[in-house]
């Protein structure tokens, strides 16, 4: 049964009419233009179909439970959304529903001494943020962006600038509360058990977030919505007021007090790209030591395109910035902060500046155009991202070229094969990406190490514009690089499962795709929540996964 007038009324008679719309102008408004390849060929191929029949928005757990009912007993398809920041917050079928979650906006609990906070789905990591600041605390936030919802990130795995200390979204994450797809609640965690508060994710209460991440990347809104979680939070020594000068596309994070951070940036040695592997290796060396001696809250290894593309006020900026090779190569950039005290802080740095001397780097003098540039404009910001946006600035989209998660020796590794698929199609009788922003497409690498260096996170990019066929390229792009991956073995493969990905790569992980067709059967018996997400509950044919992966 397609959305009807009748199930409009019954939506109305639990949110009030000025919380439910069909307005085509307002429900077009939830399927605006895509600046991710997969959603540029999304709007191919839907066309009209990505607007919305109708934009509800609940005010709490219960009308959101109301909502799901409603949609299982007139049958017609749903999506919940936190701040509809990525592709698959759309829809894909004409008569869905679109969950806005807008008036859900509370912090609802921020404890300043067990460290953490219950939010609601609208909350953003600034909005958070702002709150834990003004208490000596902080929380991460991801390179999406501070305005994004910290809840839906969180359950979609975000990765973050201070991940070294904090590690990723699931690590983070410590209960929630979910609507399933036929209504019914579950909760996780502490948060599980009447009265014993949300402090902790392993219990007492079942620990459910291995059901809410799925593969790697969550289900994107496939098994019902995520409507509260209690988070993390950390210690936090700087300003209670987060500091900036300037406006508009000029605005920058000021100074923070030298007695509280203090920012370095670290190169080594080698000719780019001819050394690049050995500038990588000696990155990764570099990390493991501070991981040994339990420094910084910053630790992060930034390819030419990272450089270029967060540190650029505008596109002429950014142009420019590479016409006079600004970041000639990759650096190491390295954060410390004074947690307990300037002693503290002073003592890390004295022990970074030997560990950087024993690996052989350099320190990026304050006169250097790179220093200028990224730690004049950008390095506060690498702890609040306040200009994510800033990484689609060359061709107002973007697309991952590869990515995985491993050991940080494995990552230099994957770096360095990733880059090479992507120059060899560029270079070869396709030329794959010869339209794209280059040589920016081809200069990646981004090393995230995560707790310490445990385990570590990569991406590289590649900057089509927002056109059909370019963003076909890119998707065969990622596809390329991640079958080498396969081929050598890497872990770098899982970290795609999610929509269409499950039918290409879950035969290479044990039939996942399989179990979580399952899941998906059994939580959302008419897959009305976000159908497709995580995975479609029917095997899908090889001609029916070419056309959802845009041909190719």
């Amino acid at each position: 049964m397609a959305f009807s007038v009748i199930a409009y009324k019954a939506l109305q008679d639990v949110l009030g009419e000025d919380n439910v719309t069909c307005d085509p102008v307002v429900c077009q408004s939830y399927s605006r233009v895509q600046w991710l390849p997969p959603g540029v060929l999304q709007r191919e191929r839907c066309g009209l179909d990505m607007r919305p029949a109708c934009v509800a928005m609940p005010n709490s757990t219960e009308e959101v439970q109301a909502i799901v009912k409603i949609a299982n007993r007139y049958k017609f398809p749903f999506i919940p959304r936190g701040s509809g920041f990525t592709f698959s917050a759309f829809p894909t079928m004409a008569g869905t529903l679109v969950i806005d979650p807008k008036r859900m906006n509370r912090i609802i609990e921020l404890d300043e001494q067990d460290m953490y906070a219950v939010i609601e789905p609208y909350v953003s990591f600034v909005g958070l943020q702002a709150e834990a600041m003004k208490v000596g605390l902080t929380v991460p936030t991801p390179l999406a962006g501070a305005h994004v919802s910290c809840l839906a990130n969180y359950s979609w795995h975000g990765a973050y600038g201070n991940s070294w200390l904090t590690g990723i979204g699931a690590q983070n994450l410590l209960g929630f509360e979910l609507v399933l797809p036929t209504g019914d609640i579950v909760r996780s965690g502490s948060m599980a058990c009447p009265g014993a508060g949300y402090f902790w994710n392993d219990g007492p209460g079942p620990d459910l977030r291995g059901f809410l991440r799925g593969g790697m990347f969550g289900h994107a809104g496939g098994m019902g919505m995520v409507t509260k979680i209690s988070c993390k939070l950390w210690q936090w020594p700087g300003p209670s007021v987060w500091p900036t000068k300037g406006n508009a596309n000029e605005k920058t994070s000021s100074g923070f007090p030298t007695d509280q951070f203090r920012w370095y940036m670290i190169k080594f040695p080698y000719r780019y790209p001819e050394e690049e592997e050995m500038e990588l290796k000696k990155s990764a060396e570099l990390f493991y030591e501070m991981g040994k001696a339990e420094i910084a809250c910053v630790a992060t290894h930034l390819a030419k395109q990272f450089l270029y593309t967060y540190s650029s006020q505008t596109k002429q900026d950014l142009f420019d910035n590479m016409k006079n090779n600004v970041f000639p190569c990759g650096f190491v950039v390295v954060g410390l902060q004074a947690v307990t005290s300037l002693k503290q802080l002073e003592y890390e740095e004295k022990v970074l500046k030997e560990l950087v001397a024993k690996v052989g780097g350099l320190f990026v003098q304050e006169d250097e155009p790179a220093y200028r540039t990224w730690i004049g404009r950008v390095a506060n910001e690498w702890l609040r991202f306040g200009n994510a946006q800033r990484l689609a600035r060359p061709s107002d989209n973007f697309s991952i070229g590869s990515s995985n998660v491993d050991s940080i020796d494995m990552i230099v590794f994957d770096i360095m094969e990733g880059n090479k698929v992507e120059r060899e199609l560029l270079e070869g009788p396709e030329h794959l990406g010869k339209d794209f922003v280059q040589p920016l497409s081809v200069h990646g690498g981004w090393i995230s190490p995560q707790e310490y260096g445990y385990w570590c996170l990569m991406t590289t990019d590649v900057f089509p514009e927002q056109a059909p066929e370019q963003a076909k390229e890119a998707i065969e792009i990622i596809g390329r690089v991640t079958r080498k991956q396969v081929e050598n073995k890497s872990s770098a493969a899982v970290i795609h499962l999610l929509g269409p990905s499950y039918e290409m790569l879950g035969p290479m992980f044990g039939n996942i795709h399989l179990i979580m067709k399952k899941f998906k059967t059994e939580f959302d018996p008419y897959n009305l929540s976000n159908p497709g997400y995580a995975v479609r509950p029917d095997v899908v044919s090889p001609a029916e996964l070419q056309k959802m992966t845009g041909g190719h």
